[in-house]
C-alpha cells in the first residue's frame, strides 16, 4: 500500500496530533485544485495523506487508522496531558503480542496506537 487519504478540517491540529503526539513525520505537501494535500510517514513504507477541506470531514466508512508506537503507555499519558480523548486505555493483546490503546484525532477519527511486545 502506498497511502491512505482522509479529509481533515484543521491542518495545525492534525499536525499536532499525528506529528507531535504520535511521532509521524511530514513527507511532502502540495496544493491541487485549491486543496492542501499533506502527507506523513512513520517507520513503514506507507503514508497517511490529509486532504484539508472547508466542510465537516466525511469519514466514508473509515473505521480506524492504526499507527505503530514505541511505547503505548507513554503515548496515552502524553495524549491525556494534551486533552486528547482516550477511547480505550492501553491493554495487552496476548494472542498477537501487541499492546493497544485507542485515541480520537481532532476530526473524530478513531486511531489505534499499537506497540509490538
Amino acid at each position: 500500500m502506498l497511502h491512505t487519504a482522509i479529509e481533515v478540517s484543521d491542518l495545525d491540529a492534525t499536525r499536532a496530533f499525528y506529528e507531535d503526539l504520535l511521532g509521524l513525520e511530514r513527507s511532502r505537501q502540495y496544493e491541487k485544485d485549491g486543496v492542501t494535500n499533506y502527507y506523513v510517514t512513520g517507520a513503514g513504507p506507507g503514508e497517511l495523506q490529509f486532504r484539508v477541506v472547508d466542510a465537516v470531514p466525511d469519514s466514508a466508512g473509515i473505521e480506524h487508522v492504526a499507527i505503530a508506537a514505541e511505547d503505548v503507555d507513554a503515548t496515552v499519558d502524553d495524549a491525556a496531558e494534551r486533552g486528547v480523548p482516550v477511547e480505550q486505555e492501553p491493554r495487552t493483546l496476548e494472542r498477537v503480542s501487541r499492546r493497544l490503546a485507542i485515541l480520537t484525532d481532532p476530526d473524530g477519527y478513531t486511531v489505534h496506537v499499537i506497540q509490538e511486545v
